[in-house]
């Protein structure tokens, strides 16, 4: 009965997408008692998730009836398969079809809300269109779509499942690239919203038959538990004991965030409390704000655009030495409590366009952070030093002193300390332990990756936040000496339009004087000006070059030299008995552990990474994928396949090759951005994926394959030496530049990049623009080049010296 009625519940739509917003009820600080607010929304002490929204779904009829068959082409209702004894999860997870669970409105919603930006939206919704009509699907789809029967010709969704299917497998590998684009636009789109959706308790019809549990047991736990006790001693803690509590729950920076969610009035009055002079403009009732007319005027010594790595550790470093700082960060406040640990919600809020980014012609999948600690709250712990040929490199070739200087070694010997960086390892996750069992196995080098989490950190779900404030982004660091010095703020939920600046009497230059932001107020955008001494954005490789353009900075390096370290993966499986094949059992030694548990990264190979040599090459790591990352790059051959691959998802390893790029793009926008990678990149890649495939081979796995479109698997146990030989070969030689193998990035460096003349770069070795006094830059887009490994503490490393710059410029203006 229970079965029946979720499946009734999925035919009619009943699930909410798990890219959809989650609405967090805030308070601006010193109105009300921001800790007992947000404690009391815990209710009975389970994860403050609230209902998520729908996307509106603009979609014409015939093209939602192309998006439904193409979805259900993708995610089939498969019946005539051989039944697994006594799983009813598996036979339900085949028996549903992807229109069966509302998949295909839910992709509508995603097609019309999150991608308007992307510069090929208007040609998906034009074939989807065109497959409703009987011309377009002939152009499409060519002989297929004929029939010996009446009526002879059939238009796409018309035709039977079997035709389908080979149709879209055409179309991945196709000798016209926009046909492989959508291809890989409506294969995305489908799986991972399929495998994020969630229903009423939080939940996916998918997640039991393969294996996963949904968000972290511990962090429920730990939730029920904090309630259980706050309501066992009935509410009778000490003060102290109420705010070490609520730093446990909420986090260490309730005390200093100002929400704009609330009348004029209320808001500056609670800037005020902080020490910042305000004004509020008098308009009429329906007078809209604007540049010249902002609802608040607020005063500070600097502004921060940018709460990330380096935004928020030169926010602390200047509160702490006394100066009055306003941090302006444009995603949402993730409490501890609050954080849903779930793969689609979290996309939604803790990602730049809802984890719905890539370059202009689909070939990298681009996630980047955009939230309170930006990429630091999403980080995988991974904190490696910047290298030293890295550092000779920029010195050398790019005239800057500063790499191979005492302040940049103190530097990061000061970020890892203050974010406890350390390299033990208690117990390793199963990605990690295949990596450096596979690399001991051939005698590759493989060493430990230095975190700045403990060493019995066992967390699959960091790239989801923090559940516990143990791993130390700048949202546990860096802003938590903003807050506790008394003198900064920060205002999650504003976009920064510009930056102000003036010109100084009798000449052309120009001095940074503050920014304009926008923020939603009662469902429409007002406008505010912070009035600053010095201005440091900080909002990424990604945004930081279209703000600068957008406030009229026209240095030509500004937005150019993007680098994305591109990725490509391989898998393995290893089931945790076999015994198919021989009629014995062999068991996996740690047969307990899942692909998504345990440390994300602890484990890492050189061995074509080339540090020794040219300096670019490729690592070897590993990443974090739960089902709808992990569904959206594996291959799709047909919908019995997808479900078979998905089944296994719990005991399939991945691992990664990461290049230092030499090829580079240009970002117009954050959500404009072309890139191209050289062939040396490629074959560095190429090279990586080959040493990945033998790893995977040596560690046990039963199977392996990469992610290319054509899905081509070796039974590792069945094949001869000669037949490994040959499919890893044939695998690793497959071009990787015409999407038929998805590329991914994680990092985005070198948009503004720095140097010793405006002609080859945007900024100073001070991180000082060229063009304008008293604005700096401070995030990863100041990178000379690309880095080649996890830059987390290279940003904060740069970040802290050109923190020295702005206190030494602060100081300055002080005595004058």
């Amino acid at each position: 009965m229970e079965n029946s009625n979720r499946e009734n519940q999925m035919r009619n739509g009943n699930y909410e997408l798990g890219l959809g917003g989650k609405e967090h009820k805030v308070t601006e600080l010193g109105s009300i008692d921001t800790q007992r607010l947000l404690l009391a929304n815990g209710g009975d002490g389970e994860a403050i998730i609230k209902k998520q929204k729908y996307l509106t779904n603009s979609l014409c009829r015939r093209q939602m009836k192309s998006l439904s068959v193409l979805a259900d082409t993708i995610l089939p209702s498969i019946n005539d398969f051989v039944a697994i004894k006594d799983d009813e999860s598996a036979a339900t997870f085949y028996h549903i079809s992807a229109s069966m669970a509302g998949t295909p409105e839910l992709v509508g919603g995603v097609i019309s809300e999150r991608l308007n930006y992307h510069p090929m939206t208007w040609l998906l919704k034009f074939v989807l269109w065109l497959l409703s009509t009987l011309v377009g699907t002939i152009i499409l789809c060519g002989m297929d779509c004929f029939s010996t029967k009446f009526p002879f010709i059939h238009t796409f969704p018309n035709l039977p499942l079997h035709k389908r299917q080979r149709i879209m497998q055409s179309w991945s590998l196709s000798f016209f690239r926009h046909l492989r684009m959508f291809f890989k636009t409506i294969k995305l789109l489908t799986l991972l919203v399929f495998f994020t959706q969630i229903d009423e308790s939080e939940d996916n019809c998918s997640w039991k038959a393969i294996g996963y549990c949904g968000p972290d047991p511990e962090f429920k736990a730990q939730l029920r538990n904090h309630f259980l006790h706050r309501t066992c001693k009935g509410g009778q803690e000490s003060e102290e004991g109420d705010e070490d509590d609520a730093e446990q729950v909420i986090g260490p920076l309730y005390k200093g965030l100002v929400h704009l969610n609330c009348p004029r009035d209320i808001t500056a009055d609670a800037l005020r409390r902080f020490g910042f002079p305000v004004s509020v403009t008098r308009r009429k009732p329906k007078a809209a704000a604007n540049l010249s007319s902002p609802s608040l005027v607020i005063q500070c010594d600097a502004v921060v655009v940018g709460s990330g790595s380096g935004g928020g550790l030169v926010a602390g470093i200047l509160a702490k030495a006394g100066y009055k700082v306003l941090v302006l960060e444009k995603g949402g406040y993730s409490a501890r409590s609050n954080l849903s640990l779930l793969e689609g919600p979290t996309l939604d809020q803790m990602y730049q366009s809802g984890g719905m980014l890539a370059t202009d012609d689909m070939s990298v999948f681009v996630l980047s952070g955009s939230t309170v600690g930006g990429g630091s709250a999403i980080n995988w712990s991974a904190s490696i030093k910047t290298p030293q040929h890295v550092c000779k490199e920029w010195c050398e070739k790019h005239g800057l002193e500063l790499f191979e200087s005492e302040l940049y070694r103190e530097a990061m010997d000061v970020v890892c300390e203050k974010m406890g960086v350390q390299s033990e390892i208690e117990e390793e996750g199963f990605n990690n332990t295949i990596l450096r069992r596979g690399c001991q196995e051939l005698g590759y080098p493989v060493s430990t990756i230095p975190r700045n989490s403990p060493s019995d950190h066992y967390c699959g779900w960091c790239f989801m936040g923090c559940k516990d404030g143990r791993k130390k982004g700048t949202s546990e660091t860096w802003l938590v000496d903003l807050v506790k010095s008394g003198n900064g703020a920060i205002l999650p939920g504003c976009e920064v339009l510009k930056v102000l600046y003036k010109k100084k009497k009798g000449s052309d230059q120009k001095t940074a004087r503050g920014v304009a932001f926008e923020f939603e107020y009662k469902g429409s955008k007002d406008i505010c000006v912070v009035e600053s001494k010095v201005t440091i954005v900080a909002c990424g490789a990604l945004n930081t070059p279209a703000l600068l353009k957008r406030s009229g900075l026209k240095n030509n390096n500004i937005g150019r030299n993007l680098h994305l370290h591109p990725v490509v993966m391989a898998w393995g499986y290893f089931p945790d008995s076999s015994a198919e094949s021989t009629g014995e059992t062999e068991v996996w030694p740690e047969a307990w552990k899942k692909s998504y548990e345990g440390g994300i990264m602890t484990a890492m190979s050189p061995v074509v990474a080339e540090f020794e040599n040219s300096g670019y090459g490729a690592v070897i790591q590993t990443p974090a994928l739960h089902p709808g990352t992990f569904s959206i790059v594996m291959p799709w051959i047909s919908g019995k396949d997808i479900k078979d691959r998905m089944r296994k998802f719990s005991r399939t390893a991945h691992i990664f090759a990461l290049a230092r790029d030499k090829g580079s793009g240009k970002v117009d926008s954050p959500n404009r951005i072309n890139y191209q990678m050289e062939d040396v990149d490629e074959e560095n890649l190429q090279k990586g994926i080959e040493k990945v495939l033998r790893i995977l081979a040596a560690a046990g796995a039963e199977e392996i394959g990469t992610h290319h479109n054509k899905g081509r698997t070796l039974n590792v146990k069945q094949a001869s030496k000669l037949e490994l030989e040959k499919f890893v070969k044939e695998e690793s030689s497959r071009p990787l530049t015409k999407l038929s193998t998805p590329l991914c990035s994680a990092h985005q460096m070198g948009s503004c990049r720095m140097g010793s003349n405006p002609k080859e770069s945007a900024v100073k070795q001070t991180g000082e623009t060229w063009e304008v006094e008293d604005l700096y830059v401070a995030d990863s887009s100041v990178f000379p080049t690309a880095l080649g490994l996890n830059p987390m503490i290279t940003i904060q490393s740069i970040a802290y010296c050109t923190a020295q710059s702005v206190l030494h410029a602060l100081k300055r203006k002080r005595s004058k």
